[in-house]
């Protein structure tokens, strides 16, 4: 699946925000309300996935340029 890069780059940050939206709304409504484990669990997912994915991109970009930088010192 192909997705325009503005999107594709704004996905953690966008993952992160519903997160801490997520983990403010279990906040407001109180963890004893039906709904506000749901919301906290879910916040923490998502705080964590975008943190992961954001990490992962680095790592890969970083791997990327070591070795065009290695290819063009041989």
């Amino acid at each position: 699946m192909w997705l325009p890069t503005k999107i594709y780059e704004s996905l953690p940050t966008t993952y992160i925000v519903v997160g801490l939206t997520f983990l403010a709304g279990s906040l407001y409504i109180g963890l004893n309300h039906k709904l506000g484990p749901m919301y906290f669990v879910l916040g923490v997912v998502s705080v964590l996935s975008g943190l992961f994915v954001a990490q992962k991109r680095l790592y890969e970009r970083r791997q990327r340029r070591q070795q065009r930088q290695s290819q063009e010192v041989d």
